[in-house]
This record gives structure tokens, C-alpha cells and sequence, in this order.
């Protein structure tokens, strides 16, 4: 039976479940079907419209959009700066014998730790992106790491890679 088919005898059956159900009860002239005690629908409509909500509390201020701006560059400072070291290790001898190869050089062993290890600290963030209050801690832990990646690739500048 093709797709168009099924989709219609499903919708048929939906709609026939749905005059039943509403078969079950007498409707009263002027009578929400919401039960048995229903009030009759006279007078103030109020009550059945849903809460007013103030979009006070979403509006983005100068402030929170300067502070989300931050949040983001500073998201990608860390990425360009742990990419950065990555790039300036790669090959060489591994300080940090987790991220070393079996041979002791930074390579693809290294480069996976290390995406992974930068994944770990984004996704929190990415996730959270709507909690407002921790964008500012965010991009502070995010700026430390940039440049605790930068110092490192700088160092890795003068290191020489090892001879084969």
C-alpha cells in the first residue's frame, strides 16, 4: 500500500475515533466540551485564554548583546588557539604524555584527544547558551584557555621537530 493510501485510511480512522469520542457525551448548546460539569460559555471569556507572559525578560539588552558577542568570540578564540597549538605540535616531541603517540610525537592520537577535549568544554556552553548569567564566566574561562593555548603554541614555534 503506498504511502498517500495509508496516510488517508489513517486520517479516516483518526477522524471516525474522533466523532465517537465526541458521540459519548451531549454537547448543550453553548456548552465547552471539557466534561460532564461543564460551564456553559456566558459572560467573561477570560478564564479560558491562557496567561498574559511579559517578554520583558527575553528582550536582549545593549549590555546582553555586547556580553553575548563576547561569549561567542571568545568561544572561538579557544577553538582558533587550541587549533593553533595543535597545528604547531604536530610532529613535534609531546610534552604531555597523554596526548603523546606511541613514539612520543603529537600526532593523530593527540589531535583526537585534544577535539575531543575541546568539544567537552563547547557543548556545555552551546547547551546553556540561554542562561544568561553564565556567558560572562564562560567567556572568561574561554579567554584563559585562548591564552594559555597561545602561550603553548608560541613555545611549540621553537621547539624543532625530532630527526628521523
Amino acid at each position: 500500500m503506498n504511502f498517500w493510501k495509508r496516510g488517508s485510511r489513517l486520517a479516516g480512522l483518526t477522524l471516525l475515533c474522533g466523532v465517537l469520542v465526541s458521540a459519548q457525551t451531549l454537547i448543550q448548546p453553548g456548552q465547552l466540551n471539557s466534561g460532564p460539569a461543564s460551564p456553559p460559555l456566558t459572560g467573561n471569556f477570560s478564564t479560558l485564554t491562557s496567561p498574559r507572559y511579559s517578554i520583558a525578560a527575553n528582550i536582549e539588552t545593549p549590555h546582553d548583546r555586547i556580553v553575548r558577542k563576547v561569549w561567542i568570540g571568545s568561544m572561538l578564540a579557544m577553538a582558533g588557539a587550541s587549533g593553533l597549538d595543535a597545528a604547531t605540535s604536530w610532529g613535534k616531541l609531546e610534552g604531555n604524555g597523554f596526548l603523546a603517540s606511541g613514539n612520543g610525537t603529537f600526532g593523530a592520537r593527540g589531535l583526537s584527544i585534544k577535539a575531543a577535549m575541546a568539544a567537552a568544554v563547547l557543548l556545555p556552553q552551546a547547551l546553556l547558551r540561554n542562561h544568561k548569567e553564565l556567558r560572562v564566566k564562560f567567556a572568561v574561562a574561554n579567554l584563559v584557555e585562548a591564552g594559555i593555548f597561545t602561550g603553548v603554541s608560541i613555545h611549540n614555534l621553537g621547539v624543532s621537530a625530532p630527526a628521523h
